[in-house]
């Protein structure tokens, strides 16, 4: 199985080659962002190790890039940024695992194993409504295809919205639990739904309380 491995450091890139050669893969080396989306584009990988300190750019735009075309492709971002909130938008920005330099080769290799196995999954079907499509995993909203920014908050009401079976069930859960109602019905009458999502459902999200 071949996988693309990002690295311009000239010393550990060839001995991760080496060693991830040892275990297994095929493994083709670049050392900036633009050779690793041109290598992407012409090459179908297995998965994706990706540093994140390059010489001409942050590999998080190798990330974003991957993720805005739907790419399902397993990534590991090998990386010395290791404070939490760098790990969080990594994790958030569409990684499957996140490992900080230093770290252990045999790490790395059961980690490449396990991603590529979770990638084995068939995807998750876009859901669809009339003009509306939600991405569940790439987390993309589009209205007639043109892609809409909306908020984390705001996803996860329409995705509810958009798979009526979960919607029923957690309609009936909280129909039973007065408690919450008011609870819920504040919370949704915050949320900023776009018009043209309500036009689309023909539904506002208070509504259904």
């Amino acid at each position: 199985m071949r996988i693309l491995l990002t690295e311009d450091d000239p010393r550990l890139g060839p001995l991760l080659v080496q060693g991830l050669e040892r275990a297994g893969w095929a493994v083709d080396l670049v050392g900036g962002v633009e050779e690793a989306l041109a290598a992407l584009r012409a090459v179908r990988y297995r998965a994706l190790v990706l540093d994140l300190g390059l010489p001409d750019g942050d590999g998080m735009e190798v990330l974003r890039e991957l993720r805005r075309n739907d790419t399902f492709l397993p990534v590991i971002i090998l990386t010395a940024r290791g404070r939490l909130s760098e790990r969080v938008q990594g994790l958030n920005g569409g990684a499957d695992d996140y490992l900080v330099k230093p770290f252990a080769l045999e790490e790395l290799v059961a980690r490449l194993a396990a991603a590529c196995r979770r990638g084995d999954t068939p995807a998750p079907q876009a859901l669809r409504l009339g003009r509306v499509a939600l991405e569940p995993a790439a987390r993309t909203f589009s209205v007639d295809g043109t892609v809409q920014p909306l908020p984390r908050r705001e996803m996860m009401v329409l995705e509810l919205l958009l798979r009526g079976r979960h919607r029923r069930r957690l309609l009936i859960k909280v129909r039973r639990d007065v408690a919450v109602q008011p609870i819920l019905r504040e919370w949704l009458s915050r949320v900023r739904v776009p018009n043209s999502v309500k036009v689309q459902l023909d539904v506002d999200p208070v509504s259904f309380l």
